[in-house]
């Protein structure tokens, strides 16, 4: 290059594209492009071989947790009806016996109002029915009374010339 003299290198050159470059030696004879082509076919392959082999880890882990349920399931129909008692007998042991509760009621209750019923369900939970002429004096009584704490009104209705007046206590 001088300046003012044209220059009498020609341009370089192109060289071919990578494309180019690949399908001139795939079509050259006896070049070796059955390695390349296999590792690309296993490359695009791999996810779907995956995804292939997870599906049959699928299907087969599914009919194992089916025959398992049905083997089982006689057992685990045995250990919650168990565990159900285990539960009633707990609340059972550990609840006040039903003869303290009324002792503690009959000591609390006004002259006027009479024990009509009482019932203790399986679940622990008390339930009374107790008659009076004048409902508010009773709910006063028992709420005074300590060991009464967790007996609650649960409604009145009309009886024989008196209120009965409905009570509850939750299980403990």
């Amino acid at each position: 290059m001088q300046p003012g003299a044209p220059d009498r290198d020609s341009m370089p050159q192109e060289s071919a594209t990578l494309s180019a470059r690949l399908s001139a030696m795939l079509r050259a004879p006896g070049h070796a492009w059955e390695a390349p082509a296999a590792i690309a076919v296993l490359i695009a392959l791999a996810p779907l071989l995956t995804i292939a082999g997870a599906k049959l880890l699928i299907r087969h882990e599914r009919a194992e947790i089916t025959r398992l349920q049905t083997d089982l399931a006689p057992r685990i129909a045995v250990e919650q009806a168990a565990q159900a008692a285990r539960t009633e007998m707990a609340a059972a042991v550990n609840r006040p016996p039903m003869g303290s509760t009324l002792e503690a009621l009959a000591r609390t209750l006004p002259s006027d109002a009479t024990l009509s019923r009482a019932e203790r369900t399986a679940q622990g939970a008390l339930d009374l029915d107790v008659t009076t002429v004048d409902p508010d004096k009773l709910r006063a009584a028992i709420r005074r009374a300590p060991e009464l704490t967790g007996l609650r009104d649960s409604g009145q209705r009309q009886g024989d010339g008196a209120m009965i007046v409905s009570l509850h206590q939750d299980a403990q």
